[in-house]
């Protein structure tokens, strides 16, 4: 699953593979300018954050 967020300058987007891990990816203007991966210690919590990003 994925979902974007669009900014003035930049677009955020995440991806969520059904485990504890997010990815979080910021482009702008199609390129890639910075990507970070979420840990977190339960499935749970990582379906929590990904629901509430961008609701």
């Amino acid at each position: 699953m994925s979902k974007d967020l669009i900014f003035n300058d930049y677009e955020d987007a995440i991806e969520y593979h059904g485990s504890t891990t997010i990815e979080l990816v910021r482009t702008r203007w199609g390129k890639v300018i910075w990507r970070d991966w979420l840990i977190f210690d339960t499935i749970e919590e990582a379906e929590n954050y990904f629901n509430d990003f961008a609701a």
